[in-house]
């Protein structure tokens, strides 16, 4: 059987280990695991659950949704201060990803990834064929994008498409406005902006929608919002982009449940904003007690998660060790520039403190070892 030839030079997308594999190396029920891995929310939207329960026998699933998805599509407005028109609704941001690759490049076009970054760019882009450039990000201050060998390499290369992730994923750190401002002025191509964690850091580029049809904005309810189960997420851009877009979006693909679920999670920004306070105060205490365990060095964050890099222990070793504990944390020691590094997303207060008190213990019985 004959399949495409990238497949044969192709690095894909790494699978994360599933809740019940890790009941099972750790021997613990599988509600006693901890992912710490995925970057999502700690807490289960409840109150927002029950109130679909009670009106979810009048929601139509017999039905295809409306194909323009016009409520969810106008809430979204209220929400970003946005016209209908800027607003593409996607099932998640990797169908997002997966509608502007499809819309922007060709086979044997270029892109400029700022590395490390979120994979499913790579991913996404050498399927269609496109060759992906990578620019090494910072290493003073530590990982910020390196604008200006962007910019370079987005001429000389005549690349079609710009992906930052905003604040970054992995590494929590994040691009000023004005110099994706530079970037949408400087290279003539699509500058696309992952803002799926918008809502920690507060920062956003949406304002340049309005002032450059190049830049486009990719957005989820997947975290903040406490709904990655459900797959929502959206693209913002210039309405003749948007245009484009809705050519090649599929037209059913969210679901009416999911819709619904979203119009009251959208209704209630409140408990999101809450839910957002207490992750950021609690990134921060995790970070100051990362600092004071030895052999560890966190990199601050504007995100969910913290990445930090391991010294005189191995990243690979400790993140075994995690796992016989059950608890599941991102290992990035074999990502481009990422070496002996790992992520953890921060949870729950009492899930920070499983955490961190099972890393603690597992680098000094290591140090103990090994005198």
């Amino acid at each position: 059987m004959k399949v495409r030839e990238v497949f044969n030079r192709f690095a894909p997308y790494e699978w994360e280990i599933s809740p019940r594999e890790i009941a099972g190396i750790a021997n613990i029920p599988v509600e006693r695991v901890l992912r710490l891995d995925t970057n999502t929310s700690p807490f289960p939207p409840k109150k927002w659950l029950k109130k679909l329960a009670k009106n979810l026998v009048n929601v139509p699933v017999n039905q295809y949704p409306d194909t323009k998805y016009s409520e969810i599509t106008q809430a979204i407005t209220k929400y970003v201060k946005v016209d209908l028109d800027n607003i593409v609704m996607t099932k998640g941001a990797d169908e997002a990803i997966d509608i502007i690759v499809k819309t922007f490049l060709e086979c044997e076009d270029k892109i400029i990834l700022s590395a490390p970054s979120y994979p499913m760019f790579r991913v996404a882009s050498e399927i269609a064929g496109a060759k992906v450039l990578e620019v090494d990000r910072k290493s003073e201050p530590p990982f910020r994008d390196d604008v200006n060998e962007i910019i370079h390499v987005g001429k000389k290369e005549k690349v079609s498409a710009v992906f930052l992730s905003n604040p970054n994923n992995p590494t929590g750190t994040l691009m000023e406005v004005d110099d994706i401002r530079r970037l949408a002025e400087e290279i003539k191509c699509a500058i696309i902006i992952d803002e799926a964690y918008f809502e920690y850091c507060g920062k956003s580029a949406v304002k340049l929608i309005k002032e450059y049809e190049n830049v486009v904005i990719i957005r989820t309810l997947s975290k903040a919002f406490s709904l990655a189960g459900e797959r929502i997420g959206y693209i913002l851009a210039d309405q003749k982009t948007v245009d484009k877009f809705n050519y090649v979006r599929p037209p059913n693909s969210l679901s009416v449940t999911s819709i619904e679920l979203a119009l009251i999670a959208l209704s209630d920004i409140k408990q999101m904003q809450k839910w957002v306070n207490e992750v950021i105060s609690e990134r921060e205490r995790c970070f100051n007690i990362l600092k004071s365990i030895s052999n560890v060095n966190p990199y601050p964050s504007t995100a969910n998660f913290i990445l930090f890099k391991l010294s005189d222990v191995s990243a690979d070793f400790v993140h075994k060790e995690l796992l016989k504990k059950g608890i599941s944390v991102r290992n990035l020691s074999g990502t481009r520039n990422l070496k002996n590094c790992l992520r953890v997303t921060i949870g729950s207060r009492n899930d920070n403190d499983r955490f961190l008190e099972e890393l603690t213990t597992i680098i000094k019985t290591n140090r103990k070892n090994n005198i």
